[in-house]
């Protein structure tokens, strides 16, 4: 089954020349670093692809990029694991049928499309990955819309055993703090942010959870702390944040981004 683009047109350009150019505006291709997991946004490339691409700029290339995604539209169920090709203007991308396999094989695990169908946080990283990796690649797509603990652990801990020796990414695709006057972003952000970067996923998601932190992939960010530990994680560093103020001059209903490496 072949995932057609829907964010295409829309989160970025369409016309596979237009897009190319776009990224070749903002990638600069000198990979330094090879973590286990990225956070990086998923808003219109118009106001966080620059911030992503800083990331993308400087990672080793992988043969399997574990893209995590939220559910921003209600469909399909808890995790959700998509086995088929995503397409975007820049080609199809295959995924990685047996570490599928081996994921889905935990009851928390589900393999779904409808959650894929019109969910646009995976597919905005896709050109990224395809403009910066050449050769052969392959993803596994899932869409996490529960906040559970229980299924985020298992989660992490499957992700963590399927990862083991594999040269692989883990990809959270996450905008931070949501529509709060650029102050509250920022306040909000820090906290979040300052929580990752001490690699503490339990004091990460109970800041979340004290402050109202409307950070879209909370919970994908805490499933991706736990497997980064578990694959031997050090080290958090944060490449760059902003807000949605920086592009529009908006300061009373901003967004905000964070591009940030795991290692």
């Amino acid at each position: 089954m072949n995932r057609k683009p829907v964010a295409a047109g829309y989160f970025y350009p369409a016309d596979k020349k237009e897009l190319n150019e776009y990224l070749d505006s903002v990638v600069n291709y000198i990979p330094t670093v090879k973590p286990k997991c990225i956070i990086v946004p998923h808003a219109g490339y118009v106001y966080s692809g620059y911030i992503a691409a800083k990331v993308y700029s400087i990672i080793e290339q992988y043969d399997i990029y574990v893209i995590l995604g939220p559910n921003h539209t209600g469909l399909g169920g808890y995790v959700s694991v998509f086995d088929g090709i995503y397409e975007t203007p820049l080609g199809k991308v295959e995924p990685c049928e047996s570490i599928i396999n081996e994921i889905t094989r935990n009851p928390v695990a589900k393999k779904d499309y409808l959650a894929h169908l019109k969910e646009h946080s995976i597919e905005v990283q896709l050109p990224f990955i395809q403009f910066t990796n050449q050769s052969s690649f392959c993803i596994v797509p899932i869409i996490v819309g529960t906040f559970d603990l229980d299924y985020l652990n298992n989660l992490g801990n499957a992700l963590a055993k399927a990862l083991d020796d594999k040269n692989a990414l883990i990809i959270v695709s996450s905008d931070f703090n949501h529509y709060e006057d650029q102050d509250t972003t920022l306040h909000k952000d820090n906290l979040a942010i300052e929580k990752i970067l001490s690699l503490n996923p339990e004091e990460f998601i109970g800041t979340i959870n004290k402050n109202d932190i409307s950070m879209c992939g909370a919970n994908i960010a805490y499933v991706a702390l736990i497997a980064s530990l578990k694959l031997g994680a050090k080290k958090a560093k944060l490449i760059e944040h902003k807000t949605s103020f920086d592009v529009n001059g908006a300061r009373e209903q901003t967004v905000g981004y964070a591009s940030i490496i795991i290692q």
